[in-house]
């Protein structure tokens, strides 16, 4: 059994919600995890962590999640430029 199943079971939605919201802040990409499978877990988590929010709010949250999570200081900053200049 995953820790996030034993979790739900012990103590249900809400605190799974608690959970997930905690990973997305603390989560850093990992060593050489791709933009790609960062994406796709930040993705993955904020549609668990975020699931009553509207999806216009769960994509904002999504790209602000994403561009903190990157490690390389250039990537996060040219990443984030890109993001919030279009």
């Amino acid at each position: 059994m995953t820790i996030e199943k034993a979790l739900e079971y012990r103590f249900g939605d809400s605190q799974m919600t608690k959970f997930y919201r905690t990973e997305l802040k603390t989560r850093p990409q990992k060593p050489d995890e791709s933009l790609q499978v960062l994406a796709a877990n930040v993705k993955r988590l904020i549609s668990l962590a975020y699931a009553e929010c509207p999806l216009d709010i769960r994509k904002s949250l999504a790209v602000q999640f994403f561009v903190d999570a990157i490690r390389d200081e250039e990537t996060q900053l040219s990443t984030c430029l890109i993001v919030f200049t279009d």
